[in-house]
């Protein structure tokens, strides 16, 4: 056994280890805990530089030049106690107060990604909220049982090529959570709506939603469309993205009698953010047979093709 061992683990060495952590603890008033050995010599050299400044305009001759020496030796001195103190381990290290509450203190938000930034998440997939909610029934900490879904869920935060696959891991991560609780209690209500709403999101082809479409003449009068026959008016539109980030244009056909389209008008919208709702507006010149319109929804591929919503 050394005489470290001794010291850490020997009874009769307690009165020499308090002495050590003393000793040390008076050099952390001067680094801060978990110090290094270049911020050691620079508060050593700040100080010397202090000192020697002091004496060469304050002192006269011999005196300035005599107390400057002991500085510059004491400044020596110094410097190799901390290469002793280097050498030893002592620099870098971690002070047992911090390792003891790193170790017991529970990450607060473990759902957040730390190792890489997140993504903004559809509302529909954006389960902060809930975690929250399920953390506050369990004190702040979830169960063992939440860990496959919290690991998929930062996934799903950091990772946007394939949000549907990981969506559909997430509805298997649920069924243990499902089991902590009771049927009908606040915690499997929760439960059921993070279970719906990933079904919604996995079985539905998109996300975009044309939430108002309308005719208004010149005057700004909402109108129909057989109101506005062979003139020219304005439809509206208003538009929420329930999904992804997504480049959208809403596309009026005017129909005939028949159902045959007789003309067409597209607006494009830009890109449209999570969870967000545009309205826009574009004019259109109704032509007289026009007697009905429909509407449609049409996405951008980066590739510069584009398809119906």
């Amino acid at each position: 056994m050394t005489r470290h061992d001794r010291l850490v683990d020997g009874p009769e060495s307690a009165p020499d280890g308090t002495t050590d952590s003393t000793f040390l603890g008076g050099i952390e008033f001067l680094t801060g805990p978990g110090a290094t050995l270049g911020s050691f010599l620079l508060v050593v050299g700040i100080v010397t530089c202090v000192f020697i400044a002091l004496f060469q305009f304050a002192l006269p001759d011999p005196v300035s030049n005599l107390l400057t020496a002991g500085v510059v030796f004491v400044t020596v001195l110094t410097a190799g106690f901390a290469a002793a103190l280097e050498r030893v381990g002592y620099f870098g290290r971690e002070t047992p107060a911090n390792a003891t509450s790193g170790e017991r203190r529970p990450a607060a938000k473990p759902w957040v990604p730390t190792e890489r930034p997140s993504a903004p998440l559809p509302p529909i997939i954006n389960f902060d909220a809930e975690l929250r909610a399920f953390a506050d029934m369990f004190d702040g900490t979830l169960p063992p049982a939440f860990d496959p879904f919290i690991e998929d869920y930062r996934r799903l935060k950091t990772n946007t090529e394939n949000r549907a696959t990981i969506a559909s891991d997430l509805r298997a991560d649920l069924n243990p959570i499902g089991t902590l609780f009771e049927v009908g209690s606040e915690g499997d209500r929760l439960y059921e709506e993070l279970s719906d709403r990933l079904f919604r999101y996995v079985s539905t082809r998109n996300h975009l939603r044309l939430d108002r479409v309308a005719f208004y003449d010149d005057t700004g009068t909402e109108t129909a469309v057989t109101a506005l026959a062979d003139r020219l008016g304005s439809v509206e539109f208003e538009i929420t993205n329930d999904g992804e980030a997504a480049d959208v244009a809403a596309v009026v056909t005017l129909l005939d009698a028949t159902g045959s389209a007789i003309a067409s008008r597209s607006c494009d919208a830009g890109r449209i953010n999570p969870g967000a709702t545009t309205a826009l507006t574009t004019d259109i010149f109704v032509p007289a047979d026009a007697v009905d319109a429909s509407t449609r929804l049409r996405l951008s591929a980066p590739s510069g093709t584009t398809t119906d919503a």
